[in-house]
């Protein structure tokens, strides 16, 4: 069992694997941005959310730490490029389907800093009006994601449904759906993508692949040498990406989005970008191998990788990042602020919401709770 087990990591590979990606084309950097018609503000708006992420990840652990962020984190740091990159490619009438961290998708998506903030301190003006606290938000009236839930992969399902009904009022929209590698041994993902394939829905199947469910190696979980692979024993195609080129990861999110919004099916895409800290804020992964981890932090980083991309072709130069970079402080810390100042939920309310008929979530909520 070991033997084989190691037979299929030395057969493993971190890069792309039948993908769309620069590397299966062989194109240069610019080549690529050129074929994707990425204009200059397209691609500084991706270094925008690449950077909002890594800073905002970053700041709220430190609060964390403090002991000022109540409940849990659940970091995504090292896994921007993965986030930024399939987002990045849907319309705004498509619809995400995220785990409970994919927040840096969420952001993309159009989910707005300050109530996300709010939403992390149980504030009134956050998503869910305080009754759910860190990474358990979503947007569905505006942003069109999904409130993310714990069960992975629960949300498969539900995107799958969305997908079905997009078929059946002749929309053109598509859905796309995030879990990690872990998921893919639940029954719920290959129930899902069974039924996306039966009936050709215009649906986009993503796999985080973390490397490590858990504290659990791929090569513990998964019989074959890709999750991509998979996707062949349901008549759909499956991309191997590397996370942390964030182009090639949008180059084949947005192959898999058109390809669905033709009416041609669902497809699945495996980006491979390791975490740089554990499960949650408990946990310090000293499962995964030190060299493993540094190369990733040193060589892998998609944040870092695009940033030097850019300016290499000249897109951005030291002031414009700098520009960017104080931007991004400014309004983080005016979402800390807003958080702050924003009341705690009524108590009187806490029956309210509970059923679409009530009118609760169509109108201005009580901001009597005081905010201690």
């Amino acid at each position: 069992m070991v033997t084989k087990a190691r037979d299929r990591e030395a057969r493993r590979g971190s890069g792309s694997s039948g993908a769309s990606g620069s590397g299966a084309k062989g194109d240069s950097p610019g080549k690529q941005i050129e074929r994707l018609g990425l204009e200059q503000e397209d691609l500084t708006r991706i270094l925008y959310f690449l950077k909002l992420c890594r800073y905002f990840d970053e700041r709220m652990e430190t609060l964390y730490r403090q002991g000022k962020l109540p409940g849990a984190i659940y970091s995504g740091r090292g896994q921007e490029g993965t986030h930024v990159g399939v987002a990045f490619a849907l319309r705004k009438e498509d619809s995400l389907f995220p785990t409970h961290r994919d927040l840096s998708a969420q952001l993309t998506k159009g989910l707005e800093l300050k109530r996300v903030m709010a939403q992390y301190w149980g504030r009134i003006d956050g998503y869910t009006r305080g009754r759910d606290g860190n990474s358990h938000v979503g947007d569905w009236a505006d942003a069109r994601t999904f409130t993310a839930i714990s069960h992975l992969p629960i949300a498969y399902p539900v995107a799958c449904g969305a997908a079905l009904a997009y078929k059946h009022r002749g929309e053109p929209r598509v859905a796309l759906a995030i879990c990690g590698d872990g998921a893919t041994s639940n029954g719920r993902w290959h129930e899902a993508l069974n039924m996306s394939a039966l009936h050709d829905l215009p649906v986009v199947w993503v796999v985080n692949n973390n490397l490590w469910a858990y504290s659990t190696p791929n090569t513990q979980e998964i019989p074959v040498e890709t999750i991509a692979q998979r996707g062949a024993a349901y008549g759909m195609p499956g991309v191997r990406v590397d996370g942390a080129n964030v182009l090639d990861v949008f180059e084949a999110a947005t192959v898999a989005v058109e390809r669905a919004r033709k009416g041609e099916g669902p497809s699945l895409i495996e980006s491979v970008s390791l975490r740089w800290r554990g499960h949650a804020g408990h946990d310090p992964a000293k499962y995964v191998p030190k060299e493993m981890l540094e190369d990733y932090m040193q060589n892998k980083d998609p944040v870092k990788r695009f940033q030097d991309l850019l300016q290499k072709e000249g897109v951005v130069d030291d002031g414009a990042v700098a520009e960017l970079e104080s931007r991004i402080k400014k309004e983080f810390d005016q979402g800390y602020e807003f958080a702050q100042s924003s009341p705690l939920p009524d108590p009187g309310d806490v029956e309210l919401g509970l059923w679409a008929d009530d009118g609760y979530w169509d109108r201005e909520a009580s901001r009597n709770g005081g905010l201690s």
